[in-house]
């Protein structure tokens, strides 16, 4: 995972506090296998809670709780000696924060923070020393020397048919091209039957990982920027493909202007006359009327206003479906294929329609 995204919300939860009294269950990326934990945390050691102090804060007016948690280290393993070292976590919650015991030993993955001081969280492989026996026995491993950090993953293929909001694991990819490049190097793989790929021998520094899908395929998410702070360092980055459509549309009102600002239903053809939920994010027209859906799974669609209900509120006001028309039976349908870029044309919002 990247280390700065981490390392912003541990910062952001355990730092500053924020969320700290909110109930809402924490949300945020983990960190990886320990070869890869390892070296992207600024600090890492086998520690005894000696104390946990509630240290109350106040920020733009709102009061919030960290946790000081002191530890009295045994064994420093990155960046850590022996002795007593203090680290902040969040109380819980929305803040993420990690719910030491006194008295427990751990094994402790820690960020530094803007001021200095060390923070930790559930987003983290921080654990007890009984949960850790994985941790353990690769740090054990760690040879003085390596010649170069190692990228891995896999790489699988989900599918969301146009009528349902749940997509299907269709299993590994076999055949593609997983590029990593780096500075002064540029270096592929490809995904075996199993979908998964490696790379060895990695220079330290920043580096991109990338998956050379065909263009049926959504690209925003195949691409990554990490860092590799230690050529004895891994990074997992396992990668999802999904295939989709794109269209693009014109709204005008009765008129003959430009719609601004409507919300547009994309609805699978087969259930345009039963005013389904939202299963695919509307559109909203910009000051041009015109309007884009980029990521439709393939399949058949209809477009138009208010086709969808309101979950515990029904449907929202008059339909109305591309091109113009209030039945379902008139309406345009699309049938967008893997890949596929379609202008819809003009939706015409009669008089009577308030969008």
């Amino acid at each position: 995972m990247n280390v700065n995204v981490l390392r912003a919300l541990l910062a952001a939860a355990s730092l500053l506090g924020l969320l700290a009294d909110d109930a809402r269950a924490c949300s945020c990326p983990r960190s990886g296998p320990p070869c890869q934990a390892t070296w992207s945390a600024d600090v890492v050691f086998l520690g005894t809670v000696r104390s946990i102090e509630e240290v109350p804060h106040e920020t733009l007016g709102s009061r919030y709780t960290e946790l000081l948690v002191s530890f009295d280290v045994d064994r420093g393993i990155v960046n850590a000696t022996t002795g007593r070292l203090d680290v902040v976590t969040g109380r819980g919650g929305g803040s993420c924060g990690y719910a030491f015991k006194a008295g427990r030993r751990y094994l402790v993955y820690a960020w530094k923070g803007p001021g200095g001081g060390l923070s930790t969280g559930i987003c983290s492989r921080t654990r007890p020393v009984e949960d850790a026996e994985e941790d353990l026995r690769y740090l054990a491993s760690i040879a003085a020397e390596s010649s170069g950090a190692r990228v891995y993953g896999r790489v699988t293929e989900s599918r969301r048919e146009a009528y349902e909001r749940e997509e299907i694991d269709f299993g590994p990819v076999e055949g593609l091209i997983v590029n990593v490049t780096g500075a002064a190097f540029s270096r592929d793989a490809v995904t075996d039957r199993n979908g998964r790929y490696e790379i060895t021998g990695i220079p330290t520094g920043n580096v991109t990982v990338l998956v050379l899908a065909p263009p049926e395929y959504d690209p925003q998410y195949l691409k990554r920027e990490i860092k590799l702070k230690d050529p004895r360092a891994c990074s997992l980055n396992d990668f999802q493909l999904r295939q989709t459509a794109t269209v693009t549309g014109l709204v005008l009102d009765a008129a003959g202007r430009p719609a601004v600002g409507v919300s547009i239903d994309a609805v699978a053809a087969e259930l345009a006359a039963h005013r389904p939920p939202a299963y695919h994010y509307p559109a909203r027209t910009d000051r041009h009327g015109r309007f884009e859906f980029d990521t439709l799974p393939p399949g058949s669609y209809v477009f138009g206003v208010h086709l969808t209900s309101d979950a515990g509120r029904g449907p929202s006001g008059v339909p109305v479906f591309l091109p113009g028309t209030g039945n379902d039976r008139e309406a345009a349908v699309f049938d967008l294929k893997p890949g596929e870029r379609r202008d819809l044309g003009v939706l015409r919002l009669p008089a009577a329609v308030n969008p």
